[in-house]
């Protein structure tokens, strides 16, 4: 039988959070066995995707609230980790995954999903590739690949600080009222006791691999990583990184299938919160409330002004369709 490491590394400061499981991934080779591990932050923090502009996030804010901002080597927006989060990775050599990245998700993805329902929670893994209860996600999740493993990292929310979670970004105050209005319906808590949540996770990750799953800590090659990846994740310029192009629409992530979009300056600004296909909220267009996708935005193509709302509404829902 496949042997499957398990390690968990309890509550360490906010860096080891991150750099712990970048080490594991960055150290796995081709014939590796498959490693399930639990992490928790000891004070919140902020992280920000490997390709995101560090401008998305308000970093004054952040400084003066005493929340340390990192960039991660794998993707996704910024997004605010605290102790009421219990993060888990499952990394595995990237020769074991579909090729197919949507499918590698969801494979690796659904145990997460079965451990909660194990424990009484009605979680699926959506049309969307969430992990969700009803229209809410309860675990958000982010994936890449380092080396020839790959790794999908994701968490157990016991509580949420939305308003928190949406004074981090960059926003002008009506635009993060939309964001919140948003996050509080669709990212959800779960309560559940999370001692059980990782037996059970252990538990649909050993049966996944078909594996027996053995407790375990860090390899001295893992140790020496984590040790680079400390240095390299504080690296000031690192975490800078090269700004993006200026675009005229600034598309905030709540959930997949979940937008805001924002376009035009202060004075004349455009506001669309989108939901599951349809135009949830809308300030600047108030008559596109209730409208599918579609609809709205053969509305907007109406509007010659309008046509890099109309870009920014299809990319985001090509992204789910």
């Amino acid at each position: 039988m496949m042997r499957m490491r398990v390690i968990d590394f309890g509550t360490v400061e906010t860096l080891r959070s991150q750099t712990v499981w970048h080490a594991v991934c960055r150290s796995m080779g081709a014939g590796d066995a498959p490693v399930l591990s639990f992490v928790r932050p000891d004070r919140p923090y902020v992280c920000i995707g490997y390709h995101r502009d560090i401008a998305e996030v308000d970093t004054e804010y952040c400084r003066a609230g005493s929340l340390p901002v990192y960039r991660r080597m794998v993707g996704g927006g910024p997004v605010y980790c605290d102790p009421d989060q219990l993060f888990f990775q499952i990394t595995v050599p990237v020769a074991h995954l579909p090729a197919r990245r949507a499918t590698a998700l969801a494979r690796l993805l659904r145990p997460a999903a079965r451990a909660l329902g194990r424990l009484g929670v009605d979680a699926d893994l959506d049309a969307f590739g969430e992990i969700s209860v009803g229209p809410a996600k309860v675990c958000g999740h982010g994936a890449g690949q380092l080396g020839e493993a790959a790794t999908v990292v994701g968490n157990l929310i016991t509580d949420f600080d939305h308003a928190r979670a949406t004074r981090v970004l960059r926003l002008d105050p009506d635009v993060r009222d939309v964001v919140a209005q948003l996050m509080r319906r669709y990212i959800a808590p779960t309560a559940v006791n999370p001692a059980d949540w990782q037996a059970a996770m252990v538990a649909e990750y050993a049966d996944h691999f078909g594996a027996d799953p053995h407790e375990d800590g860090l390899t001295d090659t893992e140790t020496r990583e984590v040790h680079r990846m400390d240095r390299r994740l504080l690296d000031e310029e690192y975490l800078t990184g090269t700004p993006g192009p200026v675009r005229p629409v600034r598309t905030v992530k709540v959930r997949a299938g979940v937008w805001v979009h924002v376009w035009g300056d202060e004075a004349d600004r455009v506001v669309l919160g989108v939901a599951d296909g349809k135009i949830e909220i809308a300030t600047g267009r108030e008559h596109l409330v209730g409208m599918e996708i579609d609809e709205a935005r053969r509305e907007l193509e109406r509007e010659r002004e309008a046509a890099p709302l109309v870009s920014a509404i299809r990319a985001a829902h090509a992204e789910v369709a």
